[in-house]
């Protein structure tokens, strides 16, 4: 598997030096833990622009010019990876680019769209907000002289949701509602699972 993700950078590398897009095929694991490629097999076609790490992970940062928007893909589930003659796409979505904002919304590279979500917190919870999002793209607001509200840009994934728990009754998500209805289903699941 090692020498799998080894070959994958350096192709991935040679491809982004070289202005072109690359197709592979996507693959999950399933329970039989057996490799089950995604799209009942289709190739991707994508142009790629940076790798990343993240957890302990490779990540395929790239453009989808189907769908029009950077997309992420973990090296080690792309297998047969080629370079396209068709030159790269996406420089306009990738000029204003910030790699470190990007892998801070995402929490564990779980993909869907950014959103502005409002939290609510204790004065001594703006710690661990600003230790995961940075002193420059969190906005902290004082409430009163015990709580703050914050303004964090970030895909709203239950992975989100789940490090939101983890903070316990010290911070809590106000806004936008649906984010709220998320986190109350998410709340309602745990429950109704260890009732």
């Amino acid at each position: 598997m090692n020498e799998s993700i080894y070959y994958n950078v350096d192709m991935l590398h040679e491809a982004i030096n070289s202005d072109r897009q690359i197709r592979f095929q996507y693959f999950q694991w399933n329970v039989s833990k057996k490799q089950e490629l995604r799209r009942n097999g289709d190739f991707y076609q994508v142009s790629p622009w940076c790798l990343m790490w993240d957890d302990e992970n490779y990540y395929l940062v790239a453009f989808d010019a189907a769908e029009q928007k950077i997309k992420h893909y973990r090296v080690d589930k792309i297998t047969k990876l080629s370079i396209c003659d068709s030159p790269r796409e996406g420089k306009p979505q990738f000029r204003e680019f910030d790699a470190a904002k990007y892998t801070r919304s995402l929490f564990g590279m779980y993909g869907g769209e950014p959103q502005k979500v409002t939290l609510e917190g204790r004065n001594d919870m703006a710690g661990p907000l600003i230790d995961r999002f940075g002193k420059d793209t969190i906005t902290i607001v004082r409430q009163d002289d015990g709580h703050f509200i914050a303004y964090v840009e970030v895909i709203p994934s239950s992975h989100f949701l789940g490090w939101i728990m983890s903070l316990g009754d010290g911070i809590k998500i106000i806004g936008p509602d649906e984010v709220v209805v998320k986190m109350r289903g998410e709340a309602r699941r745990l429950t109704e699972t260890y009732q």
